[in-house]
């Protein structure tokens, strides 16, 4: 009642006082308007108001102060009940990490409470914590106590009294998110992933088989399917006779990456033909969302069949990852594909008012072949066309200099400058021999073009050219040059080959082909049969293969240098002086495999810009798949990387590490080896 009076009585005095201030504010006002003696009055009203202002003050000051400490001290005692009970864990610590105060809650996290008073929070809780700097940002750190997971969160505290940051204290709350962190976990875990399974050569198996056991062969590859799907929990759906859908969650996912997609090697396991085994391309789509996760699958399988099938890709938001490819890619005998993809580059080629075409950097025969075949094309449809070359082309040099020597071909090879210089949004750019933007010629020519067509016969990789509006990509076929070879049979019914062309393409036939002895079909010997009734002979062509004598004691020197591994892997590694070893360093690497008891050959020069690897095998290791984990890629039985920012004795020894995680993969070697 009493708090209640006063607090009427200060109300009240406050009224009449402003009201008696207003008319003492009058008076004077007026009377000074008028002239007259009654601001004598207002003055006088206005010190008689300051002086009871002052009385006033004076007598109830101890009340005011009183009423506001009973206030500071009930809030005080509000808040630290409230802290004390509240369920989340609270303390206070000083600079140096001593718990000064704390609630419950935070003393219930430890069993020993006389720890708190000797330990600092960091020792209590067993890792620092960041303390910080201003009271306007508190830091948050995720911190593991008890089997639980807390979010951390530490306040500056504002202290009037004393702004030494040597004395400064800290409010420390702690939320469990041990349950919602569960919760997103299951909810990440249960995400449907999307995989597409496609059957590789289906229709070729399929072919051989009497009318009545394709039933028996469709409904063994649906049951290894289907049981891989009840493990996953999954559900599996029939699309096509050689296409199934499968979805299950995304915890599923683990026990395929753990297992390697072991169903790979189930099903290469039933056979219905004496020579070729069935075989799968597997994509997996892992996104947060159904209609992402699709497209990623699609994606991914598109990358298996490119990178020749028998093999899983799974696409996350970040990257690829590969398994499997240990197989080599069956020839497909028929050419109806070969036929589309030519009638599609002469629509394109037509389509464009200039055709620029371009290999990978060093070219050898088979992308300049490939590249003069291209142009064999473009000049058959009357367009004008350029071969983009750069400065280095050691392995190409004798027939470039055929090339230049002839009169037709004048102004045939440009350079980097002016191609970029020439392309427009009309100018088609044909890339040969390569579908990856780094190792490409020019690749700022690439980011210009507006229409692209890839022409290669090496496995597709994750950063492979995108959006080409024609993809003619067969990792079965033996090099760049049989697949144009095979083109320019469909795009006019009869091409008029001159003896350099046909020569340029056969010759890089026998270079990737290593002379008939590596991943040599009937179209390959279809194509040579072509390119040697248009007049390429072999004298001519065998010139074009020789060395100097320089280059003949660099490559046996390459060899005397070669060390064994795992008793069938040879490494070698040269540093060359003039920074031009490709042609040297392939021909070493080719040369290594003529040696008694060495399936596989690695050969690391040192350049001026990178370490160059050359690889090379007889089929039984994939050196493709082991330098893809160095960034590279190419064949099963032949691939190159370059490796950047790093000594030679770094990339041997990363060399090393890619060949026994390989080894390791296939089963070939055990981990503790």
């Amino acid at each position: 009642m009493k708090k209640n009076r006063i607090t009427s009585i200060y109300l009240i005095f406050g009224l009449l006082y402003t009201m008696l201030l207003i008319v003492a504010a009058g008076i004077i006002y007026l009377s000074v308007q008028r002239m007259d003696k009654l601001w004598f009055l207002g003055a006088a009203l206005i010190l008689v108001l300051l002086a009871l202002a002052i009385i006033v003050t004076l007598r109830f000051r101890k009340d005011l102060r009183e009423r506001i400490q009973a206030n500071a001290v009930q809030v005080s005692l509000t808040q630290r009940q409230y802290l004390e009970q509240w369920s989340r864990p609270y303390a206070v610590i000083d600079h140096d990490g001593k718990v000064i105060w704390y609630n419950r809650a935070f003393g219930n996290l430890f069993d020993n409470s006389a720890s708190l008073e000797t330990e600092t929070f960091a020792g209590l809780i067993g890792q620092t914590v960041e303390m910080p700097a201003s009271e306007v940002y508190p830091s948050q750190t995720r911190i593991t106590l008890n089997e639980r997971q807390y979010d951390l969160i530490v306040q500056m505290i504002h202290r009037e009294d004393n702004q030494d940051l040597g004395v400064q204290m800290y409010a420390i709350s702690m939320e469990d998110v041990t349950e919602h962190l569960a919760l997103q976990r299951e909810n990440e875990e249960i995400k449907t992933v999307v995989c597409l399974i496609y059957v590789d050569n289906y229709d070729t198996i399929a072919g051989r088989l009497e009318e009545g056991r394709r039933p028996m062969m469709e409904a063994m590859i649906y049951r290894r399917l289907n049981d891989m799907a009840e493990s996953l929990n999954g559900i599996l759906t029939r699309l096509e006779k050689d296409r199934y859908f499968l979805i299950f969650p995304r915890r599923a996912l683990t026990i395929l990456e753990e297992n390697r997609f072991k169903i790979l090697t189930d099903i290469r396991s039933v056979r219905f033909d004496d020579t070729l085994p069935l075989t799968l391309s597997i994509g997996v789509g892992d996104a947060d969302r159904l209609d992402r996760a699709q497209t990623f699958a699609r994606a991914a399988v598109d990358l298996a069949m490119g990178r020749g099938g028998d093999q899983a890709v799974v696409r996350n938001e970040e990257k690829y990852t590969f398994y499997g490819g240990s197989s080599i890619g069956v020839e497909k005998t028929s050419r109806a594909r070969a036929r589309l993809i030519a009638y599609a580059i002469r629509e394109l080629i037509n389509g464009g008012e200039e055709i620029l075409i371009m290999g990978h950097k060093n070219p050898d025969l088979d992308c300049f072949g490939a590249a003069i075949g291209m142009y064999r094309i473009a000049a058959e449809l009357q367009k004008p066309a350029h071969i983009v070359l750069g400065d280095q082309h050691a392995a190409i040099n004798t027939l470039l200099d055929r090339t230049r020597m002839e009169r037709d071909y004048e102004g045939l090879i440009i350079n980097h400058q002016e191609a970029l210089e020439r392309i427009n949004e009309n100018t088609l750019l044909i890339i040969v021999d390569v579908n990856r933007p780094s190792i490409i010629e020019c690749p700022e020519l690439l980011e210009k073009a507006k229409n692209v067509a890839v022409v290669d016969h090496h496995r597709v990789s994750a950063d492979h050219v995108e959006h080409a509006a024609v993809s003619y990509i067969e990792p079965y076929a033996s090099s760049a040059c049989e697949m144009v070879t095979e083109l320019l049979q469909y795009i006019e019914e009869r091409v008029t080959l001159k003896p350099i062309e046909a020569d340029a393409l056969l010759s890089g036939i026998q270079l990737d082909t290593k002379n008939y002895t590596n991943k040599t079909g009937v179209r390959t010997f279809e194509a040579a049969a072509y390119l040697r009734r248009n007049g390429a002979d072999a004298v001519r062509i065998r010139k074009l293969f020789k060395n100097d004598m320089k280059e003949y004691k660099t490559k046996a020197y390459i060899v005397s240098q070669a060390a064994m591994y795992y008793g069938r892997i040879a490494i070698a590694a040269w540093t060359d002086p003039e920074g031009n070893s490709g042609v040297a360093a392939a021909q070493a690497a080719d040369e290594l495999l003529n040696i008694s008891g060495i399936d596989a050959s690695f050969v690391l020069t040192q350049n001026p810009e990178y370490i160059g690897v050359s690889a090379r095998s007889l089929g039984e290791i994939n050196v493709q798949v082991i330098l893809e984990k160095l960034g590279g890629g190419g064949h099963m039985m032949m691939a190159g990387a370059q490796i950047r920012d790093h000594s030679m004795e770094e990339a041997m020894e990363m060399l090393q590490n890619a060949i026994r995680e390989y080894l390791e993969e296939t089963g070939q070697i055990r981990k503790e080896e």
